[in-house]
C-alpha cells in the first residue's frame, strides 16, 4: 500500500499542512542576523519546500538537507540546480534516527511537520547535541487547541500519534529538555485547507478513477479523505503550531 501512498501526495508542494508565509513568518521570529554565514541542517525536507525558503530568507547560510525518499530528494536537488545553489544547499538521503555529524555543528535545526517521526522529545533530546551553544531549533507539531476535544478526535490521534499534547504542555517538555522557549504559533486553517488538503484531494480524485476496482488504492483513498473529513468537522480542537527554541 505504501505504493498509493506515496502516489497520493506526487508532485505536492507541501506535504503537510503549512505555507509559505508560516515559514517566513516562524523565520523571522528568530533572533539572528539573516546574513550570517549559519550552518542550518533541515530534517525530513521532503521535495524541498521550506528548504528553499530557508535559502532565500538566509541568503548566506550552508543548509544541509537530509530525508530518506529518494524521489523527493530528487525532486529537490532539481530545484536547487535550477536555482544556481548546488555551493549552498547538500542534499543527503539520511534518516533522522542516523544522524552522523559533528557535535555543536549547526546553529539552526529546522523540522516543518516532521518532528512527530522521531517523537517530539526524542527529537528535542536527541538533536540537541548538534546545536551549537544558543543555537536554535524550530520544528511544527500538531496539538490540541483546546483541553476538551472532540470524542471523535482523541480516538483518532491517540491511535496515529500518542504525543499529541496541548501548547502549553508542548512549550513545558522544551523547557524540561533544557532549551529556552522563544515562540510558538497556530498554523491558519488556509495552511491546512487551501495549502496542503486541496492539492491532495485533486491527486485522490484522479487515483479514483485511475484505480476504480483496486482495493489497496481505494483503501488509501478512504484513509486519506477520512482524515480531511476529520479536520474539517473538528479543525478547532487541533493543529499543527510552529515552536521555535534556544539552546541552553
Amino acid at each position: 500500500m505504501s505504493k498509493y501512498f506515496f502516489e497520493a501526495f506526487e508532485n505536492l508542494v507541501r506535504l503537510a499542512p503549512g505555507s509559505e508565509i508560516s515559514t517566513k513568518k516562524a523565520i523571522s521570529m528568530l533572533d539572528v542576523d539573516v546574513k550570517d554565514h549559519l550552518r542550518i541542517l533541515d530534517i525530513g525536507c521532503g521535495t524541498g519546500s521550506h528548504t528553499m525558503i530557508l535559502a532565500e530568507m538566509f541568503p548566506a547560510a550552508h543548509i544541509t538537507a537530509i530525508d530518506t525518499q529518494e524521489d523527493f530528494l530528487n525532486e529537490l536537488k532539481k530545484k536547487v540546480v535550477k536555482k544556481h545553489l548546488e555551493n549552498r544547499i547538500v542534499v543527503k538521503n539520511v534518516s533522522m534516527f542516523e544522524l552522523d555529524f559533528p557535535l555543536e555543528y549547526f546553529d539552526l535545526i529546522w523540522a516543518e511537520g516532521t518532528i512527530y517521526i522521531a517523537g517530539f522529545q526524542n527529537g528535542l533530546r536527541d538533536w540537541k547535541k548538534y546545536l551549537k551553544p544558543s543555537g536554535y531549533l524550530v520544528c511544527s507539531e500538531i496539538s490540541w487547541l483546546n483541553n476538551h476535544p472532540s470524542l471523535e478526535c482523541k480516538t483518532f490521534w491517540e491511535t496515529a500519534y500518542q504525543e499529541m499534547d496541548t501548547i502549553v504542555n508542548k512549550i513545558t517538555q522544551v523547557e524540561q529538555n533544557n532549551y529556552h522557549y522563544q515562540f510558538s504559533f497556530v498554523l491558519p486553517k488556509e495552511d491546512w485547507t487551501v495549502q496542503y488538503y486541496g492539492p491532495l484531494e485533486a491527486n485522490l480524485k484522479k487515483m479514483v478513477q485511475k484505480y476504480p476496482q483496486n482495493e489497496d488504492a481505494l483503501k488509501v483513498v478512504q484513509m486519506l479523505r477520512e482524515e480531511i473529513q476529520l479536520y474539517d468537522k473538528h479543525s478547532d480542537d487541533y493543529s499543527y503550531v510552529f515552536y521555535g527554541m534556544r539552546k541552553e
